[in-house]
């Protein structure tokens, strides 16, 4: 999952209001977003989270939420190698057809809460991630303005 501003709206923004976004700066704008949505996913998970103790050390899936930030400012958000739960929430979100040695036919499984809940938790917090981004990049706009208006 991938957090970028893309809209054509804040580009035409970006373009009305000057000088863009580095990359350093990219970065600060996606963050905020990002975490809207971290936070969110984060909320989800631990309200589905079951009383189950694992054996041997492993993680629940809510314990394996992870985030990175690329070289090219998107900042990613996903499971942990090491916790080894995302194919989990691939089966939860898509939903999985059920097969054992006696063959079939049973129906696709999609648990309702969790059915597409990656897509569903962004369209959710779509607009106060894109409020946030903006705020945070009209920001970073008006300290460039005000630091070349006093001639730093």
């Amino acid at each position: 999952m991938s957090f970028e501003i893309k809209s054509a709206g804040f580009d035409d923004y970006l373009r009305k209001n000057g000088d863009g976004l580095t990359i350093d700066e990219r970065k600060k704008v996606n963050k905020v977003g990002a975490k809207i949505y971290e936070n969110a996913m984060q909320t989800f998970l631990d309200h589905h989270r079951s009383d189950r103790v694992y054996q041997n050390g492993t993680e629940h899936l809510a314990d394996t939420l992870t985030h990175e930030i690329t070289t090219g400012g998107k900042y990613e958000i996903g499971f942990s190698k090491k916790g080894k739960k995302a194919y989990i929430a691939r089966l939860l979100n898509d939903g999985f057809d059920v097969r054992n040695q006696f063959g079939g036919p049973y129906k696709h499984v999609a648990p309702e809460d969790w059915n597409n809940f990656i897509a569903n938790i962004g369209k959710e917090n779509d607009a106060r991630m894109g409020r946030e981004m903006s705020r945070k990049a009209q920001e970073i706009i008006n300290n460039k303005m005000h630091s070349n208006d006093t001639g730093s």
